[in-house]
């Protein structure tokens, strides 16, 4: 997708991504806090349905699934460090449709992986985003640590 173009809604996951993008863009910073808090309640259901699936909650057992599917839909992951305690990857498209669109967009709708991470493993997780599409980088790199 690129940049300006608006995200082709078909899943529900489109549609916030959608709704938060025009959510920043009506009131900019003072929406971030809330579309935030609601992503990441997305992640943290779909991490629990995640863990049903797992032999484990180890983050580098919860990281290969995230890897996993992410490639499955067809996302270019690059896998930097992997062990119980990090994961840094780098990714080569926004799957939320938001390259170009700003790092604190960005920030607020990794709410969702964060949930995810944190609600799979049982722990709270440190998501730290060094590199962004959504900041015109060229690729996303982040890093969750437990």
């Amino acid at each position: 997708m690129s940049e300006g173009q608006e995200i082709n809604v078909s899943s529900a996951r489109d549609a916030l991504s959608l709704l938060s993008q025009k959510m920043y863009s009506k009131f900019g910073a003072d929406a971030l806090p809330e579309i935030e808090y609601v992503w990441h309640k997305l992640g943290l259901a779909v991490g629990e349905k995640m863990k049903k699936n797992l032999p484990d909650t180890n983050l580098s057992t919860v990281a290969r699934s995230f890897t996993d599917g992410a490639r499955k839909r067809g996302t270019k992951i690059d896998l930097i460090k992997l062990d119980d305690k990090v994961y840094h990857l780098k990714s080569y498209a926004c799957a939320l449709g938001l390259k170009g669109k700003g790092r604190d967009l960005c920030a607020a709708a990794m709410g969702c992986d964060r949930g995810i991470f944190e609600s799979a493993t049982e722990m709270p997780v440190k998501l730290s985003i060094i590199q962004t599409l959504a900041a015109n980088d060229e690729c996303c790199e982040v890093i969750f640590e437990v």
